[in-house]
């Protein structure tokens, strides 16, 4: 592929994710929902680990320590978060999430799985499947570890939608 076409397709890329990273935060986010993107990827971090500290969740949601420590609060205020103090060392604060913040990131992530399996719902498994491991390359290569992964093999007709 010629280099001027290999641009052309990942700037489509970008334009194409950008569109759909707004798209979904339409339907994820704008709804009347309470919990807007950065809160939820707390309570995501949170859940996952069973516990962490503030500066945790921060380094690994992204957002700076002001903001984190805000909406953190936030959570905590309306009880979808709780703070626990180390045992051996009170000056640690352990974040840990509540039922009723599981509750409400249960029915996020059930939401998004829904949008996602009517978006999917036709498309053959073997689409599904080229489409799974481009994600899964994707994510590797964004990986901390930064280790080089083989791409996987694609069938390829030499054609292009646009």
């Amino acid at each position: 592929m010629e280099q001027e076409e290999h641009l052309n397709i990942v700037e489509d890329i970008c334009e194409s994710t950008l569109t759909m990273a707004y798209q979904l935060g339409k339907l994820f986010f704008n709804d009347g929902e309470p919990i807007v993107p950065s809160r939820f990827f707390i309570l995501l971090t949170v859940s996952r680990a069973g516990s962490c500290t503030i500066s945790a969740i921060a380094e690994e949601v992204g957002l700076s320590p002001g903001a984190n420590t805000i909406a953190v609060n936030k959570l905590v205020k309306e009880g979808l978060l709780m703070r626990v103090k180390d045992k051996q060392d009170k000056r640690v604060c352990w974040m840990r999430i509540t039922p009723a913040g599981q509750a409400a990131l249960d029915a996020m992530i059930d939401k998004r799985n829904h949008v996602f399996r009517m978006v999917l719902a036709d498309f053959p498994e073997s689409h599904l499947n080229m489409f799974l491991q481009s994600l899964e390359f994707i994510q590797h290569k964004l990986s901390p570890s930064g280790e080089p992964v083989e791409l996987p093999a694609f069938p390829s007709d030499g054609k292009r939608s646009r």
